[in-house]
């Protein structure tokens, strides 16, 4: 077979019109073809099934496609491409029922000239909705598996603060004295409030699904926590160091990144109780992805601890204390899975010399 039946015809080194057309047209995924200033000038036949228009349909502002609410998002991505020349991933739901969506990933890819000029922005529209709905079904099935452990855990704890509220109010009944009388509830007191605790950080975590919409941006919500806990830190003799790179916009749950933040800064505070330095860094890792990171100055962590650190009511001062603090060995179990929650991961490693290091890791372009 000659090498004209398997290329395409060029005209003066440029692919044929009509081979580009072709490939344009015939492509298995949606594609839309706008102006630097996101205004549509050409969408593929399958761009044409998925919004149901005609061939000369197209022409107005490409955000226009996508349902109100992430309009705006839309305006920002253009912009962001067309900034950067760099393509970016947009996650939306088109078509289907209101019940039942259609799930689109998005690519906003630049269109350049051959000097490297902006000459318009492409969108190519792909069907993940069987692969969001596995992973859904996936997580509901791994919930499923550790709701057992999280139980029994819960109700081994509860049993233990349960049993020392009783005996506590039965010998402040059994007190001849205010003051043994005062020392009795002040303990009843502590257990109720060691109980309360443990009960929001579990709401936090059953909630994390119903606040879908509470959104901010990483950036936004990591300095505002900061700002915010710079003086309680202070007194208790902490630095705060902070080192943020810019990163791009990312979208999370505001309440559910405060809790992880505050269970992650208590858990290193509680490392330095003679003071120390806390060190925060907010950094692009990859392409793909950022790293909070949170480092404190204190001991570190045992090593033969690091496998279970995120277990349900495991501290450091022994599997499911029931003695040790509002913590109570929840903090990271719960911060561990609100993390999964926003479609990222969290590590833990000793850093020689300088106490232990959270990573949190979040995509980019996090799944809706």
């Amino acid at each position: 077979m000659s090498p004209s039946a398997i290329e395409p015809s060029t005209t003066l080194g440029r692919l044929d019109p009509r081979y580009l057309d072709s490939l344009f047209q015939g492509a298995g995924f949606a594609i839309i073809a706008c102006r630097p200033d996101g205004h549509i000038v050409a969408g593929n036949r399958a761009a044409r099934r998925l919004f149901g228009m005609g061939r000369r349909a197209f022409g107005g502002p490409v955000n226009a496609l996508f349902p109100e609410a992430d309009r705006e998002a839309v305006e920002r991505t253009v912009d962001s491409v067309r900034s950067t020349l760099e393509a970016s991933e947009f996650q939306t739901r088109l078509g289907g029922s209101a019940d039942d969506p259609l799930e689109y990933a998005v690519w906003f890819t630049p269109v350049l000239e051959s000097d490297g000029t902006l000459q318009g922005v492409s969108l190519w529209f792909r069907d993940i909705t069987q692969r969001m709905r596995l992973q859904r079904t996936l997580d509901r099935r791994g919930r499923l598996a550790s709701l057992g452990t999280l139980s029994g855990a819960v109700a081994h704890h509860y049993n233990n603060l349960l049993c020392s509220i009783a005996t506590s109010v039965e010998y402040a009944i059994n007190m001849s004295t205010v003051t043994a009388m005062r020392r009795a509830l002040q303990r009843t007191a502590d257990a109720v409030g060691r109980a309360a605790h443990i009960t929001r950080q579990l709401l936090a975590f059953a909630q994390a699904d119903h606040q879908s919409t509470d959104l901010a941006d990483l950036t936004e919500v990591v300095l505002y926590f900061l700002d915010q806990n710079e003086e309680r830190l202070g007194g208790q003799h902490i630095k705060l160091q902070v080192d943020w790179q810019l990163v791009p916009a990312i979208p999370v749950r505001r309440e559910q990144l405060l809790v992880v933040l505050n269970n992650l800064v208590d858990n290193a505070a509680e490392a330095m109780p003679s003071g120390g330095t806390l060190s925060v860094t907010l950094s692009r890792r990859d392409e793909n992805s950022v790293c909070l990171s949170i480092t404190d100055t204190g001991d570190g962590i045992d090593p033969t601890n690091m496998e279970h650190l995120f277990e349900p009511f495991f501290t450091t001062k022994g599997a499911l204390c029931s003695g040790c603090g509002h913590n109570a060995g929840m903090g990271l179990a719960v911060a561990h899975g609100l993390v999964g929650e926003m479609h990222g991961t969290i590590r833990v490693s000793n850093v020689p010399g300088s106490g232990a290091r959270f990573d949190i890791i979040l995509p980019i372009s996090p799944a809706t």
